[in-house]
This record gives C-alpha cells, structure tokens and sequence, in this order.
C-alpha cells in the first residue's frame, strides 16, 4: 500500500462464518491486506497494550482496564479490536495479531 491510498474497513462474513474486518489498502484490488477478528482475548489486548497478562486480568475485574472489556462469563474477557485500534493505532494491532489476509 502506498503512501496516497486510503484505507478501507468492511465487516465481511469468513468461510467459517466468524466477523472479521477486513482492511483494504489499494482501492483497485478486491483482496484485503489483512483481516482482524471483531475481538481479541484479555491475553491478545494485554499484549497489544504492552500489559503484563496477570495485571490485565486484574484490571478487568477491578473495572480498571485501560479500554472497555467484554465479561464473557466462564469465558473470561473480551477486547473490541476497534477499542484497541483507537487507543494504539490500526498499525500496532495488525502488527500484534499478525492476521494475514
């Protein structure tokens, strides 16, 4: 992608039926460069903001955790990718996830 394209995002449908975005940077290709899942584990969020896991975890619980959580039951927490790429950059998190599309 070059500096003078403008990057697009779209919510698309996988073959697996899981939401991703899909990133596009070049307009006159159909392929995205690259696609995020709509969210990440606490795990995956903590890395991508440079938080030790177990102080994520903490944070979440305590209501303290530097972006909103999702509480997923059983399942732990949840972290919107979009509340990732507000706080860190679209860059970083793509970088971080390293999702190829």
């Amino acid at each position: 992608m070059t500096s003078d394209e403008q990057r697009t995002i779209r919510a698309a449908i996988d073959p697996l039926d899981d939401l991703v975005l899909a990133v596009q940077g070049d307009q006159n290709n159909g392929a995205p460069d690259y696609e995020l899942p709509p969210a990440v584990t606490l795990d995956q969020a903590s890395n991508v903001l440079g938080l030790d896991p177990v102080q994520g975890l903490r944070d979440a619980q305590n209501g303290t955790y530097p972006v909103p959580v999702i509480n997923v039951g059983p399942e732990g927490f949840r972290v919107g990718t979009a509340y990732l790429i507000k706080t860190v950059g679209l860059d970083k998190v793509r970088d971080a996830l390293r999702v190829q599309g």
